[in-house]
């Protein structure tokens, strides 16, 4: 527990620097973008690539910042390009999800096994388990009825995340070693 609290301490330090707010705002700029070319299998699921922004904020910034970042780059994407009623729900799933890569690969050695436990989570903490409950809340579908095609998508599709983090997150951290 001491050592969430340094990660969170430390994480909320870095909004203290305004190189860190630029850099924290171009990437939230990404993931609007990314958001823009997201393919829409059904009116429940959806491929986007707009998670990237986020696990690279988390890692480079902390939980604190990657938490305000989902929260503030959610309720922007709703503003610039609304897909349906605003739902506060999604809103805390996206902060979530910051939380957790952020208290997992902040200030720590990119592995290909953190990115896998750090996806893993997120995808069956806040994907399966909190949107498609979200969703039976907006839309009013049953929980079970909703679940097996968002389970099958999103477990076919951790391989494939897994690997587009890693080596996202290995060229970030290569490009920041060799400008700052």
């Amino acid at each position: 527990m001491r050592n969430f609290y340094t990660l969170v301490l430390s994480s909320s330090k870095e909004l203290k620097n305004v190189r860190n707010l630029v850099t924290a705002a171009l990437l939230i700029t990404i993931k609007l973008i990314l958001d823009l070319f997201t393919i829409q299998i059904t009116p429940f699921l959806h491929l986007s690539f707009e998670f990237l922004a986020t696990v690279t904020i988390s890692m480079l910034f902390g939980p604190v910042v990657g938490a305000t970042c989902g929260g503030l780059s959610d309720i922007l994407n709703y503003v610039i390009n609304p897909k349906g009623a605003f739902f506060i729900g999604f809103t805390l799933s996206a902060m979530i999800s910051g939380v957790i890569y952020g208290s997992i690969l902040y200030k720590k050695k990119i592995t290909l096994t953190r990115c896998a436990i750090a996806n893993i989570l997120s995808v069956l903490f806040v994907d399966i388990v909190l949107n498609t409950f979200w969703l039976t809340i907006v839309v009013g579908k049953g929980y079970y009825a909703l679940l097996p095609i968002r389970l099958v998508k999103n477990l076919i599709m951790i391989p494939f995340n897994v690997t587009m983090i890693y080596f996202v997150l290995n060229l970030v951290n290569k490009i920041k070693k060799e400008n700052f």
